[in-house]
């Protein structure tokens, strides 16, 4: 089979010219494929490299998160612990009757005369309810503090709000003291 005489010419003519276009052939094909080919790919690692970066980086939050997570329920396990030994300080119910017992203790061993216990309405206030109770006591000095610190021993929260004391007629070291102590449930 005969070939076209400019395509017979060219392949009989001299070597540079096809030199010329086997170069040009080869840079063609060379961009055609950098183009066409690796570019696209290329793109694609990038956004793929991208996002192995950005996904490594929302697993190591997520792995302090998780850090955090087992801080917190440990935190959590403690604090309620606390919260078991806590109730006991801060009833769900009034008590009264034992909280009379205690404070009548109190009293007595620091030598202290209570005459007068009046628990009153419960009181909201903030969390906890406030029950107020009128109590009118008398000793010396030293033995209403010694029941001061025999009611801040209780395992039930009291609190002294109003204190007023009154020296007695009878004795230099008496003295009648009028409380309104607190306590919460």
């Amino acid at each position: 089979m005969a070939l076209p005489p400019p395509l017979q010419n060219f392949i009989d003519g001299p070597k540079l010219p096809k030199a010329v276009l086997g170069v040009v052939g080869v840079v063609v094909i060379a961009a055609a494929s950098y183009f066409l080919l690796i570019s696209p790919t290329q793109e694609r690692i990038d956004a793929l490299t991208q996002r192995k970066m950005q996904v490594t980086t929302e697993v190591n939050q997520a792995k302090a998160q998780v850090a955090e997570i087992e801080r917190f329920r440990r935190e959590i396990a403690e604090l309620e612990k606390r919260l078991v030994l806590l109730q006991d300080r801060l009833p769900s119910e009034k008590e009264t009757p034992t909280l009379y017992r205690a404070l009548s203790s109190a009293a007595e061993a620091s030598g202290l005369g209570v005459s007068l216990f009046q628990p009153k309405e419960a009181k909201p206030k903030d969390v906890v309810n406030e029950i107020p109770i009128t109590v009118t006591a008398e000793g010396s000095y030293h033995q209403l503090a010694k029941f001061f610190e025999r009611v801040a021993a209780l395992p039930r929260v009291v609190t002294v709000n109003d204190f007023k004391m009154s020296g007695l007629a009878k004795s230099r070291h008496s003295l009648k003291a009028d409380l309104t102590l607190a306590t919460y449930m």
